[in-house]
């Protein structure tokens, strides 16, 4: 069975006890909305504040598949998603924007996806001049865009094996494990109380399955004592199970700043 290190565990146990959780259980909240997004970097946080925000509800478009786009995004605040559609209009969710995250970056003519909302959020939008100016007055901003676009396409090829090469529940499992660990190098974690703002379809076209297969994934996941997911809600109560059903280990002491490792031998 993986093992988080003592370290690591005790770090878990503090900041459970001092959110009034019981033991072992990571909540995440759908009601919950950071006033301030600490999930932002210094340096972009700064920057972005000095832009007007482009606010968004759910359901809109930054912008649409196929679309020219002069303009470079930054999630501010609340949840989107990156998504590609066929022409007979299934949709492909390439991955989920966190503040912090960076969209719409790169020389290409038109864009190869879409940026949909999934909650209320907002975006600031810097032009190719502006940004270039805050590049030559914050020193860091450079560095930091590219580790958001660096982090951006990791995250892409690691979706691309979760899709091609794991079983079902390896890949629910995977991408709960995903977005817990990125939640959670967001600053955020020690409130334990976060979103999961999106239903079974959104699973369902992020992972290539289908809605009734992802939930009888998560049903499977709850008889087991490991989680429960439902209305927007993640009740985590054991990350190593969970890495375990992903079949990856977890074995560095600050697991939720490292990707997870894939396992070479299988029990």
């Amino acid at each position: 069975m993986l093992m988080m290190t003592n370290k690591a565990a005790v770090r878990l146990a503090d900041s459970q006890a001092s959110s009034g959780l019981p033991g072992n259980l990571i909540a995440l909240n759908a009601n919950s909305q950071p006033a301030v997004c600490p999930s932002m970097t210094s340096v972009v946080a700064k920057v972005s504040a000095r832009r007007p925000s482009r606010p968004l509800q759910a359901g809109e478009s930054v912008f649409l598949q196929g679309d020219r786009v002069n303009s470079i995004y930054i999630l501010q605040q609340g949840w989107a998603f990156c998504y590609q559609t066929l022409e007979d209009g299934r949709r492909q969710i390439i991955d989920f924007v966190l503040p912090g995250d960076v969209v719409s970056f790169g020389q290409a003519a038109s864009m190869s996806y879409g940026v949909e909302a999934l909650t209320a959020c907002s975006f600031a939008k810097f032009s190719k001049a502006e940004l270039d100016a805050g590049l030559q007055e914050e020193a860091g901003l450079a560095m930091e865009i590219m580790q958001s676009v660096c982090s951006s396409q990791s995250r892409a090829f690691d979706h691309l094996t979760n899709i091609g090469r794991r079983t079902a529940k390896e890949r629910v499992a995977y991408l709960l494990l995903e977005l817990v660990q990125r939640l959670g190098r967001s600053g955020m974690a020690a409130r334990k109380q976060f979103s999961l703002p999106f239903g079974q379809s959104h699973f369902a076209d992020a992972l290539g399955l289908s809605s009734e297969t992802v939930c009888r994934c998560l049903s499977d996941f709850k008889a087991k004592k490991i989680l429960v997911l439902q209305r927007g809600r993640l009740d985590l109560f054991d990350i190593d199970a969970l890495a375990e059903e992903a079949g990856v280990l977890l074995d560095d002491e600050n697991w939720e700043e490292q990707a997870p490792k894939a396992r070479m031998a299988r029990a």
